[in-house]
């Protein structure tokens, strides 16, 4: 959420009674089908062994450590990693056999800013696509949450596909790719960022237990997945369901709610606008003369909270005329409650109404929580573009 200042700049909420954090401690956390316990030498034994399973050294390739030839290598490394505060290491213990089958922690920990990051993931065979695996992700979710901690963050190499996959599964929300950010392995590496909110806990948090519950998973098998069951409890919020969603044309009442969002959309993929040309860009819009045309989402209370941008033009192939969405965005607090979905829909009315042929857009390779909403709405055609700037 963000505002204008006296000068009419955007500029973040205040946060009038924010105090730094916790920091998290040693402590067990108990679930359902696992706990996590404060890592220890006495769970190297077992660690060892559920890595042993694995056919071949795959699951280290993503990790800064690893694989080790040798058990006393193994062992040292635990070893050291039980006596870290930042990464704090918690052994994932299966609840049936008692045996400690991976690892994960908590990491960069920023009590100040209230952020943190869970890293150090290593599961092995034994644990992997398990509900132990998830299970002990919402355990250590919660734990971060329970203590007032305001971001959740997961990172992985953008060429990790199986990690990137799970933070979006588990609920996290790609942010953005960071280049040549580190060196491991004698390789590079661009990182995958993600994140979770707190204000977008509590339904990730619902989805969890409701996944987790004896009526979904009366024995260890699961009858609906976690996915679908956050989708539809987003999709029947009552505060913020599409029934309480309004989208229409933008008005000229509408342009400070717009230049604030606008200005998000713009931080978001790193570019910068001239004021000269974000004010063009809102009075072509709201000409009647013009091709282009803006939509806004708005909440119960009428507040915006998402925009989309179209452009219609000719076609070489059909009489009727095609509509580009160019832009689309959600206030980042309101993400996950179906805006984007609203939004997108309204655009399919509004070329509907203007008998045109499709509707399509462009997103980046590395929108995958975009992708898992467009896959829903529109055709992939498999067509890549090309683009050369002329000025």
């Amino acid at each position: 959420m963000s505002g204008l200042n006296e000068y009419q700049q955007p500029v973040g909420h205040a946060l009038p009674a924010w105090q730094p954090r916790p920091r998290p401690q040693r402590r067990v956390l108990e679930g359902r089908f696992c706990r996590l316990e404060p890592l220890s030498d006495a769970h190297s034994a077992d660690l060892w062994a559920a890595w042993n399973t694995a056919q071949d050294s795959r699951g280290w390739t993503y990790l800064s450590i690893g694989p080790f030839a040798e058990q006393q290598q193994f062992a040292d490394f635990i070893a050291s990693a039980a006596q870290s505060n930042d990464p704090l290491h918690f052994a994932v213990v299966d609840c049936q056999s008692g045996k400690a089958w991976g690892t994960l922690s908590l990491m960069r920990i920023d009590p100040a800013n209230g952020v943190v990051e869970v890293g150090f993931v290593m599961y092995s065979p034994l644990l992997q696509r398990t509900v132990q695996a998830t299970e002990a992700h919402y355990l250590l979710m919660k734990y971060a949450f329970d203590l007032g901690y305001r971001r959740y963050e997961w990172k992985c190499d953008s060429l990790n596909g199986p990690s990137r996959h799970a933070a979006i599964r588990l609920g996290f929300r790609y942010e953005g790719l960071f280049r040549q950010a580190v060196v491991y392995k004698q390789r590079t590496r661009d990182t995958a960022w993600f994140s979770i909110l707190d204000s977008e806990w509590p339904l990730i948090q619902q989805a969890f237990e409701s996944w987790l519950c004896v009526e979904n998973m009366p024995d260890g098998v699961q009858k609906q997945g976690l996915a679908q069951i956050r989708e539809s409890l987003s999709h029947h919020r009552p505060a913020d369901s599409r029934n309480t969603l309004q989208v229409r044309a933008l008005e000229e009442g509408d342009h400070a709610a717009w230049a604030v969002l606008w200005q998000g959309y713009l931080t978001f993929y790193n570019s910068q606008l001239s004021d000269e040309i974000s004010q063009l860009t809102w009075r072509r819009m709201l000409d009647a003369n013009e091709p282009m045309f803006a939509l806004g989402a708005f909440d119960g209370q009428g507040k915006m909270v998402g925009f989309t941008h179209m452009v219609y033009h000719r076609g070489t192939w059909s009489a009727e005329d095609h509509c580009y969405l160019e832009d689309l965005f959600t206030a980042p607090e309101s993400r996950g409650k179906g805006i984007g979905r609203a939004l997108i829909e309204g655009v399919y009315q509004h070329a509907q109404a203007k008998s045109c042929q499709r509707v399509y857009w462009h997103t980046h390779e590395t929108n995958a929580a975009g992708q898992a909403l467009y896959d829903k709405l529109a055709d992939k055609p498999g067509f890549i573009q090309y683009r050369k700037d002329l000025v």
